[in-house]
C-alpha cells in the first residue's frame, strides 16, 4: 500500500527538524570550544568594564548587534586618558552562549540601558551616551527620554537597513530549515587583525533580527527628539548601512548642535577598523570643545 501523502509531509518535517536541530547542536558546540567563558557565563573578552575614577564628566558607550565592548575598547581608553570616565556595558543576550543570543529582547536591552545611565547620572555631572552601530540607536532612545548632556554616534542604525528587512521579512521561512543564518561579519572590519580579536557570533536567529528590527524601528520614530549635541562619526564605505538610508535618517536628528563626520578606508565597526584612532581624537577634540579640558590626574 501506498504511503499516505500526509505520511510523507510529516515525514519529510521531522527530517528537516532534525537537520535543523542537529546543525544548531554543532554550532552552539563550536562556539562554546572557541570562546570559553568564566564563572558567570560571559566569554572572556566580552565582559563589561569601566575605566572610572576620572573626576565628575562620564561617557556612557553601548557595543553593536552580535558584538562585545571589546569593540570600543580602544576609544574608551582614549577618552579616559581625556579625563573622561568610562562605561562600556553588555548587552543582554550577547557575550556569551550562543543559545543566549535567541533570547534576548529590545524592551529588555533598553531597560538595561536605562538603568546604565541612571547608575552613572546619580554620581557624575555632566553624563555623554554613545555607541556603534546598534549600539547608537540604543544611545538615541536615552537621548530622546533622558537628558544626556551630549550624544556621539559611530556608524548609528538610526533604520532598519534593506537588507535586514528581507532578512526579517523572509524569517519565517527560513527559520523553519536554520535556526542559525551566518552573517557578512568580516567585510564590516578591513583590518585582519582587528577581525581576529573580534568576540562576534558571527550569525543571527529569527528572534535576534526580530528584536533588532523591533529596536531600530524604534529609533527612528525617535530621531527627532534626540537634542542633545550630537557627534556622528560614519564610513563611507560601511556595508551594513546603505549611504542613502544614513544621510535621510541622520538629517532628522532633533539636534542643532551636530556634527557630522564622514571617513574612508573602514567599513561598519569604525571603532576598531583601520583609522579607529582618529576617531578617537575627533571624539576628544569634539568633547572638550564643549566642556573644557579635563584637569590633571
Amino acid at each position: 500500500m501506498a504511503m499516505p501523502w500526509s505520511a510523507w509531509v510529516v515525514g519529510l518535517g521531522a527530517v528537516t527538524w532534525a537537520q535543523r536541530w542537529w546543525r544548531a547542536r554543532a554550532r552552539e558546540r563550536r562556539w562554546a570550544q572557541r570562546m570559553p567563558t568564566d564563572g558567570a557565563g560571559i566569554v572572556r573578552g566580552a565582559e563589561p568594564r569601566t575605566f572610572g575614577a576620572r573626576g565628575d564628566r562620564a561617557v556612557l558607550l553601548f557595543h553593536g548587534y552580535n558584538d562585545s565592548p571589546a569593540s570600543l575598547d580602544g576609544v574608551a581608553r582614549v577618552l579616559h586618558a581625556a579625563g573622561w570616565t568610562v562605561r562600556l556595558p553588555l548587552h543582554p543576550g550577547h557575550g556569551r552562549a550562543l543559545r543566549a543570543f535567541d533570547a534576548w529582547t529590545a524592551e529588555e536591552l533598553i531597560a538595561r540601558a536605562r538603568d546604565e545611565y541612571q547608575a552613572l547620572r546619580a554620581t557624575h555631572r555632566t553624563v555623554v551616551v554613545g555607541g556603534i552601530s546598534m549600539g547608537g540607536a540604543v544611545a538615541c532612545w536615552l537621548a530622546a527620554d533622558s537628558e544626556p548632556d551630549g550624544v556621539l554616534l559611530f556608524a548609528p542604525m538610526l533604520f532598519v537597513p534593506r537588507p535586514m528587512e528581507v532578512a526579517v521579512s523572509t524569517a519565517r521561512l527560513w527559520s523553519l530549515f536554520t535556526k542559525y543564518i551566518s552573517g557578512g561579519g568580516r567585510r564590516s572590519i578591513h583590518d585582519p587583525e582587528a577581525q581576529r580579536r573580534m568576540v562576534s557570533y558571527g550569525c543571527s536567529t529569527r528572534r535576534s533580527l526580530e528584536a533588532l528590527d523591533r529596536l531600530a524601528k524604534g529609533t527612528t520614530v525617535r530621531l527627532g527628539f534626540v537634542k542633545a549635541p550630537t557627534l556622528v562619526i560614519q564610513s563611507e564605505q560601511d556595508n551594513r548601512l546603505p549611504h542613502e538610508q544614513s544621510v535621510h535618517a541622520l538629517a532628522r536628528l532633533g539636534a542643532k548642535d551636530r556634527t557630522l563626520v564622514w571617513t574612508r578606508g573602514a567599513g561598519h565597526v569604525i571603532t576598531v577598523d583601520f583609522g579607529w584612532q582618529e576617531l578617537a581624537a575627533r571624539t576628544v577634540a569634539w568633547l572638550s570643545a564643549r566642556w573644557g579640558e579635563a584637569p590633571a590626574p
